[in-house]
C-alpha cells in the first residue's frame, strides 16, 4: 500500500472495493505472477461515481485520476484510467517527474456520460504493453488500484469488482 491506501480503499462483503479520494492519494497493490504473452487480459468491472479532475489529466497540475494498473517485471506499469477530458485511446507518460520514467497511462473511458453505471472492461495487456511501452517484460508482477486527488483537491469515487487476469 502507498499513500492513503487504507484510508481511501475499503472492501465490502461482496468483494467490491470502494475508492473514495479527496485531497489525497492511495495505491492498493496485489502481487501476482502471470506470464505476459499474447492474449493476457486484465478484466474488471467498475462503477465510477465522481471523477477527481475537472480538466485533462496529462499535466502535473491536473493529474488527478482513478484507475487500475498492472506492473511488469521490467519495472514499468500501465494504468487504465477514466479521464474527464482526454479522448479514449490516448496514451501518455505520467507527467510527474518521479513517475514519468516508469508509468504509462491509457484512457479507456472519457467524460461524464457513463458515470454511475457498472461497466465491464477487458484489456489485452500484452498488446497494450507492446503498443505503448515496448520494453522487454515477460510477466505481470502486480495489479494496482489508484486514486489521486491531491492537485485539484476534488473528490473521486469509484467501485472495482471482479478483477482478474486471464490468458
Amino acid at each position: 500500500m502507498f499513500g492513503g491506501g487504507p484510508v481511501i480503499f475499503t472492501a465490502d462483503a461482496t468483494g467490491e472495493i470502494l475508492c473514495r479520494t479527496q485531497k489525497n492519494v492511495g495505491i492498493l497493490q496485489h502481487s501476482v505472477s502471470v506470464p505476459l504473452r499474447p492474449g493476457t487480459n486484465l478484466n474488471w468491472r467498475w462503477l465510477v461515481e465522481a471523477l477527481p479532475s475537472a480538466l485533462p489529466e496529462d499535466q502535473p497540475a491536473t493529474h488527478d485520476y482513478l484507475s487500475i494498473a498492472v506492473e511488469f517485471d521490467d519495472g514499468q506499469d500501465l494504468t487504465y484510467m477514466w479521464s474527464q477530458g482526454l479522448d479514449a485511446g490516448k496514451a501518455f507518460r505520467c507527467p510527474l517527474a518521479r513517475w514519468s520514467e516508469i508509468e504509462t497511462h491509457l484512457v479507456v473511458r472519457s467524460g461524464p456520460r457513463e458515470l454511475g453505471k457498472w461497466l465491464n472492461e477487458s484489456r489485452d495487456i500484452h498488446a497494450d504493453y507492446k503498443a505503448h511501452i515496448g520494453g522487454k517484460a515477460t510477466a505481470v508482477v502486480r495489479v494496482w488500484l489508484l486514486g489521486v486527488s491531491v492537485f485539484q483537491r476534488r473528490e473521486g469515487v469509484c467501485r472495482f469488482a471482479d478483477i482478474n487476469l486471464t490468458g
